[in-house]
């Protein structure tokens, strides 16, 4: 027999209520965290990104695969232009491209990536593989010159040691926003320059675009924002080391890194504005064969200039 308080509740019903005022304070402290916590880390899993109170947080999976299942879906809906139609078209030299005004106020570096990335795509090629029957996609780096659809990348992306012309079979863009466009027409390119100018369609949708800066000089700021490695988003900060000439066009080295992936993604500078299009490493050895120094060759944005007006 259970035994009684005075007032008649028993032992065992005191021993309920208090594990019941435990369970409901540990749940009003988890509702308390809950309401603290969410406001400072939103999570946004339609673009493959968790933003929190310390920044942002990318899932690159989510990204890579939004990236190709969008391009496979524009292409069985017939939306997208031929790779080997893109590449035919590298040979227009000249279009005339309704550039924004450049920044005048330099910003923080946290702001320059806040605002710039939004302007940054995610440039892929989506080609058959040879060892399996699926599609696969190649990713680079690219962004918007123009709200309506115009955009910069590399020559190299549409024709260079990576493409084939026999098993690539469309490019596409992707936004911050995980919105995937086709890449309609290739508007102007160098190959000299490595720069490759192209026409997207986004269905009327409006994009956030970079502006175009002016040459910038050793010693001047240099960022980048690219996808090295399918590490995408990534933002590294150096200066512009040199300017040289090399296979026929005028480079500009910088200390800020990049790989492979990177090709096509704006050099920026303390403003926000394009000083120059990542194109090249160039690796240094020593006598054993060891790396020394990597060169990072990027194009000076005066070529871009020269495709886009007449």
């Amino acid at each position: 027999m259970a035994r009684r308080s005075p007032e008649g509740i028993s032992v065992v019903d005191i021993e309920i209520e208090v594990k019941k005022m435990k369970v409901y304070r540990r749940i009003t402290l988890l509702i308390f965290v809950m309401v603290l916590v969410i406001p400072a880390y939103r999570i946004v899993r339609a673009q493959g990104t968790v933003e929190t109170a310390g920044g942002l947080v990318i899932d690159d999976e989510f990204v890579y695969g939004s990236l190709e299942r969008g391009a496979r879906r524009l292409v069985d809906e017939g939306k997208t232009t031929a790779f080997v139609t893109l590449a035919e078209e590298l040979n227009r030299t000249r279009c005339t491209v309704a550039l924004p005004k450049s920044r005048a106020k330099a910003m923080p570096d946290t702001h320059i990536y806040a605002q710039c990335r939004k302007g940054v795509l995610v440039v892929g090629t989506l080609y058959k593989c040879s060892h399996c029957p699926n599609d696969h996609l190649r990713a680079a780096s690219g962004f918007v010159i123009a709200e309506e659809g115009v955009a910069v990348t590399s020559y190299h992306i549409f024709r260079g040691d990576a493409t084939d012309e026999k098993t690539d079979v469309t490019v596409v863009v992707m936004d911050t926003d995980g919105t995937v466009y086709a890449v309609t027409e290739v508007l102007a390119a160098s190959l000299a320059d490595d720069i490759a100018v192209f026409k997207i369609d986004t269905q009327g949708k409006k994009l956030p675009v970079l502006p175009l800066g002016s040459d910038a000089a050793p010693g001047d700021d240099a960022n980048v924002i690219g996808h090295p490695h399918n590490m995408f988003y990534s933002f590294t900060q150096g200066t512009v080391s040199r300017w040289y000439r090399r296979n026929g066009g005028d480079k500009m080295s910088v200390t800020a890194d990049f790989s492979q992936g990177s090709s096509g993604g704006p050099v920026l500078d303390d403003k926000g504005n394009v000083i120059g299009i990542v194109s090249a490493t160039r690796s240094l050895y020593n006598g054993d064969n060891n790396v020394q120094m990597v060169s990072r060759e990027t194009i000076p944005v005066r070529a871009l200039r020269a495709l886009t007006t007449k």
